[in-house]
């Protein structure tokens, strides 16, 4: 969401979501400069790249399938490629198939290390690789997982744990699992955690991957207009062979939940999958636990275990404001704005929201006053616009992000913007009558981002 202002002197801004820069997802929530969620809309086997709204220098990243039916194929996420400003993420079958339902993937994002949120909830962020695979004919023990303990430094009295394998170094699939480090079947503790990858009842191994793992002091609060839960929940999450959909009982109407099965008391392997096509209606989540079919026993049914899971709401809202100033260009032979002088127009966005403004949603047109030419120079940022993002989160390119319009009505979409800079005219172009801008990215909220702004600046002739 956004306020929208018309602002002065032929200054638009409108939100359009032009099908060339839509992304897939959606109902992003920043809950704080180090942690957000997102929840994408019907991913399949294909890779796709999901732009993030923190600034990151190495975020971990836990993802959670929406089982659609039990008549839908097992299924569970893979991640690769996270970077600092983005992931990419698919859903894949065992063994490297894409014989199920495509459907909506809920993710957590985390830069690595010890954070407290603002009402005082530690969180921690984490990587390891994983050298070994567990599984029901390999085994289960300590010897396949990695003991993660002395990672944690924040004290927890208890965990919540969301994790995932990280990497797509083996093309075949493996899930996260954690343990005690004594017996698969019973939880970590701040003082006994493993994690491990394992392929069911599959009698095989895979290449080392990288383990994300996020843990976070069970409990609920809200902050930055976002209502969290980390919790575990109790052991009574069957299979989806069994008769899912199997709930969790939460206070509240929630949009997003994450899930990690917590240790393995069914010695064939499972994951939890949120369920059916509502899986977070109000007052609770709904689940089950996913098995492979590749190996061994391929009903899907599968004994009671314990599943971490997180769930978000937001009332965030974006505030979205826009300004326009004009100055002297410096080398005018006169500070007065005389016929032959330059002016240098700067327009400035401002998120002064808790939520960020839409991901590549924001088209913007400035309309050139009839008197003016503009400058088809370089500002100085490889043509004509010189643009400075701050930390909006935006990018710029000018051979991609903006256009002009030759014709006198002002243009409503970017689709009206039909001419290039390689349409202009040398120095200077009376032709000019529309700039369109459609920058790249979020705009971050500005309660979490102060002084978020970003400008564009261009400069014109008084002929």
């Amino acid at each position: 969401m956004w306020k929208k202002q018309n602002i002065g002197l032929c200054l638009i801004f409108g939100m359009v979501l032009a099908p060339e820069w839509a992304a897939a997802q959606t109902n992003v929530m920043v809950l704080d400069t180090f942690i957000e969620t997102h929840r994408i809309e019907n991913v399949s086997a294909n890779w796709e790249t999901i732009a993030l709204a923190n600034a990151y220098t190495a975020p971990v990243v836990s993802c959670t399938y929406v089982l659609p039916s039990a008549a839908s194929n097992e299924a569970h996420t893979r991640v690769r490629n996270v970077m600092p400003t983005s992931f990419e993420v698919r859903v894949q079958r065992f063994e490297d198939s894409s014989a199920f339902t495509a459907s909506d993937v809920h993710c957590l994002v985390v830069e690595t290390g010890a954070h407290t949120l603002s009402d005082g909830r530690k969180i921690e962020a984490r990587t390891v690789l994983s050298d070994d695979t567990s599984g029901n004919a390999v085994g289960w023990t300590s010897t396949e997982t990695e003991n993660v303990t002395a990672s944690l430094t924040s004290g927890f009295s208890s965990l919540a744990v969301f994790g995932q394998v990280m990497t797509f170094n083996d093309a075949q699939a493996s899930v996260f699992w954690t343990n005690n480090c004594g017996n698969r079947n019973t939880p970590p503790t701040p003082t006994a955690f493993c994690v491990g990858k394992h392929i069911g009842m599959i009698n095989d191994t895979r290449f080392n991957e990288t383990l994300g793992y996020i843990v976070a002091e069970p409990g609920t609060g809200t902050v930055n207009g976002v209502t969290y839960v980390f919790a575990r929940g109790g052991n009574s999450i069957a299979g989806t062979g069994n008769s899912p959909p199997y709930s969790y009982s939460i206070s509240g109407d929630f949009e997003t939940a994450i899930l990690t099965q917590a240790a393995e008391n069914g010695g064939n392997g499972g994951w939890a999958v949120l369920f059916g096509s509502d899986p977070l209606p109000n007052g609770s989540i709904q689940l089950a636990v996913e098995e492979e079919t590749v190996a061994g026993d391929t009903s899907r049914r599968h004994i009671n275990e314990e599943v971490y899971y997180s769930a978000f709401r937001s009332t965030q809202a974006a505030i979205f404001s826009g300004t326009k100033t004009v100055a002297m260009a410096t080398d005018n032979p006169t500070i007065y704005a005389v016929p032959g002088s330059d002016v240098i127009y700067t327009i400035t966005l401002d998120n002064t929201g808790t939520g960020p403004v839409d991901l590549n949603s924001l088209f913007l047109v400035d309309s050139v006053p009839d008197e003016m030419e503009f400058f088809t120079g370089d500002m100085g940022g490889g043509g004509p616009i010189l643009f400075s993002p701050g930390t909006s989160g935006l990018s710029f390119s000018p051979s991609t992000d903006v256009a002009y319009s030759f014709a006198s009505a002002r243009p409503t979409n970017i689709g009206q913007c039909d001419k290039t800079e390689a349409d202009l005219n040398a120095s200077y172009d009376d032709q000019v009558r529309h700039i369109c801008l459609v920058p790249k990215g979020y705009v971050r909220p500005g309660s979490l981002y102060p002084g978020n702004t970003a400008s564009f600046s261009f400069r014109m002739k008084i002929p």
